[in-house]
């Protein structure tokens, strides 16, 4: 109930704004630009959101999407005014299960 509602009060129907750090990250690590963009708009594969400060004092959420069992993707958002920073973009082809055992 959090993430859909994180989701669509701070991050739906917002114009996407991608960083030189996320341009420069998917480069490095061979990530497709147009994968993200796929991936990014199906928020019903979100599993967890982490809220976090960033360096200027913003609040970023970094989104979890459950691809496959065992493919996930993180996008980190930041969300400003009508827009939303994608700040980087990171694929696991690994479990992130253990990661977000229940506190």
């Amino acid at each position: 109930k959090e993430i859909n509602q994180i989701i669509s009060e701070k991050i739906k129907g917002r114009k996407l704004i991608f960083t030189d750090y996320y341009k420069f990250g998917i480069m490095k690590t061979g990530i497709e630009h147009e994968t993200v963009l796929q991936i990014f708009p199906q928020f019903d594969k979100v599993f967890e959101i982490e809220k976090d400060i960033l360096k200027h004092g913003d609040i970023g959420f970094e989104l979890f999407y459950r691809i496959s069992s065992n493919r996930y993707f993180s996008i980190a958002t930041c969300p400003k005014n009508n827009k939303v920073l994608i700040i980087h973009a990171i694929e696991y082809k690994r479990s992130l299960e253990k990661r977000f055992k229940k506190k």
